[in-house]
C-alpha cells in the first residue's frame, strides 16, 4: 500500500494556533495545511491553554501542568495528575479517530503520557524535536545520594511522566547541533533524521527595492525578548556606530515580546543611548511579510544555541541582508560573506564591525540580498520540508503491523 497518499494522522502538540508562544506552533499549523492539501486526514490534539473550544479539526482537551507564563520547576504531583488526565483524553481520541500514525510535535508541559498511550495501543509514533525541551522528561537514573535514589524510585512509580520505555525509532531533529545536544543529554536518537525546516516562500515575496538600502537604514529584530536572545547587543552596537556619522542614521524595529523586566531594560537602554527604536510587540504572523519588505537589514543576536533559524529564512526570502550569530542551528546554513554576515555572541563591537562592513559596501549589500533569497529558493522551501516529514511518517506507517 502506498502510504504517501491518504494517511490518517493525529498530531499531538502542547499548543496550536491561535494560541502560540513562538514560531513552532505556527509551523505546525502550516505543516497541517500542507498535509491536508496532499490528501491526508489530519487531526490535532492539543491543550486547552488559551481556550478549550474544539472543532472538527482540532481537539483542545489536554492539560498542561503549569501555565506557560510561569516557570516550571519539577512539580511532580502536578505532572502525575496531568499525565493521568492526558492519558485518558489521548486514549479517547485514538479510539475515536483510529489514526494510521501519531505525530508528536511537542510535549512541553503535557508530560509524555500521550505518547505512552499511543505506543501501548500499538499506534506507530513519530517525533519531531524542535528544541531540547523533551529532555525535561528524562528518567532519573539511580544514584547513591538519597536525593538521586528517591527521584529514581518515584520515577519508577510514575512511568508516564518520564520518557522511559518510549520507542524513538522514528524521529527527526531540525538541525545537527540539536541532535548532538539531545544525544549528549541521553536521548536515544542516534538514528534520528535531520530535517531542516522550510518556509512557504510564496508568503514572503522579494521586496521591490531589494539590495538597495534606504536612509535612515531600517534594521529589524523579530523574536522573543529575553536576555539570552541578545537583543541588547544590537542597541550597544548601534551606539558604537552612531559615533561614525558618515555611515548615516539607523532606526531599529523590535517585533516580539518576552519578559516585562527585559523589555523595560531595553527601553531604558534605548533612551539612555538616544537610539531610534520602535517596539511593535507581538504582531500576527500574517503581518510579518510586509514588515520584512519595509526593512533594510535583519539582525539576529541570540546568545544561546538556537535550534534553527526560521526568521532568518523569512528575512532572506524577503531580500534582507542578514547579520546573525552562528553558534546554533542557524550556523548550519549561514556562511559569512556568502549569504550573510556573522558575529560572536554577546559581542557588540563585533556586531558593529559587521554592520559597518555592510553599510559601507553597496556591492556586498546587494550580493547578500540576492544570495539569501537564492538559498531559500534552492534548499529551504516548505514543499521540500513537508516532503521529508511525509516520507518519515510514511516509513513509520509502512513498518507498523497494525
Amino acid at each position: 500500500m502506498d502510504y504517501t497518499v491518504g494517511m490518517n494522522i493525529l498530531i499531538l502538540s502542547n499548543l496550536y494556533p491561535p494560541h502560540i508562544l513562538g514560531g513552532y506552533e505556527i509551523l505546525c499549523a502550516q505543516v497541517v495545511a500542507y498535509l491536508k492539501d496532499r490528501g491526508h486526514q489530519v487531526h490535532v490534539l492539543t491543550s486547552d491553554h488559551g481556550g478549550a473550544s474544539s472543532d472538527a479539526e482540532v481537539t483542545r482537551t489536554l492539560k498542561v501542568y503549569q501555565d506557560f507564563d510561569k516557570k516550571a520547576p519539577f512539580l511532580r504531583r502536578a505532572r502525575v495528575r496531568t499525565a493521568r488526565d492526558n492519558a485518558k483524553e489521548t486514549k479517547k481520541i485514538l479510539t475515536q479517530r483510529k489514526p494510521d500514525v501519531v505525530f508528536v510535535w511537542s510535549l512541553l508541559r503535557l508530560t509524555p503520557s500521550c505518547a505512552h498511550v499511543a505506543q501501548r495501543l500499538g499506534f506507530p509514533t513519530v517525533y519531531t524535536f524542535n528544541d531540547e525541551n523533551i529532555t525535561s522528561f528524562s528518567f532519573h537514573r539511580f544514584g547513591f545520594s538519597p536525593k538521586q535514589a528517591v527521584h529514581c524510585l518515584l520515577d519508577l512509580l510514575s512511568p508516564h511522566i518520564t520518557l522511559r520505555g518510549l520507542d524513538f525509532t522514528y524521529t527527526t531533529c531540525i538541525s545537527q547541533i540539536l541532535k548532538k545536544n539531545l544525544l549528549a543529554k541521553g536521548l536515544p536518537i542516534k538514528e534520528s533524521t535531520v530535517i531542516y525546516q522550510g518556509i512557504p516562500i510564496e508568503q514572503f515575496p522579494l521586496k521591490d527595492n531589494s539590495g538597495i538600502r534606504t536612509s535612515p537604514t531600517k534594521i529589524l529584530y523579530a523574536g522573543q525578548l529575553h536576555h539570552y536572545k541578545g537583543v541588547h547587543t544590537i542597541f550597544e552596537a548601534l551606539s558604537i556606530l552612531e559615533k561614525d556619522a558618515k555611515l548615516g542614521p539607523c532606526s531599529l524595529t523590535i517585533v516580539g515580546k518576552g519578559t516585562e523586566e527585559y523589555t523595560q531594560k531595553l527601553k531604558a537602554l534605548a533612551s539612555k543611548l538616544s537610539l531610534r527604536v520602535e517596539f511593535k510587540g507581538l504582531v500576527p504572523h500574517t503581518m510579518l511579510p510586509a514588515i520584512y519588505r519595509d526593512m533594510d537589514i535583519f539582525i539576529f543576536p541570540s546568545i544561546w544555541e538556537e535550534p534553527f533559524g526560521l526568521t532568518h529564512l523569512e528575512a532572506m526570502a524577503s531580500g534582507l541582508p542578514v547579520i546573525s550569530t552562528a553558534n546554533g542551528g542557524q550556523g548550519e546554513f549561514l556562511k559569512d560573506g556568502e549569504n550573510a554576515l556573522t558575529f560572536s555572541p554577546d559581542d557588540p563591537k563585533d556586531l558593529a564591525l559587521q554592520l559597518e562592513r555592510l553599510l559601507s559596501d553597496d556591492t556586498l549589500f546587494k550580493a547578500l540580498s540576492q544570495k539569501g533569497r537564492l538559498i531559500v529558493e534552492q534548499a529551504f522551501t516548505f514543499d521540500r520540508y513537508v516532503d521529508e516529514l511525509e516520507a518519515l511518517v510514511s516509513r513509520a506507517v509502512a513498518s507498523s503491523p497494525r
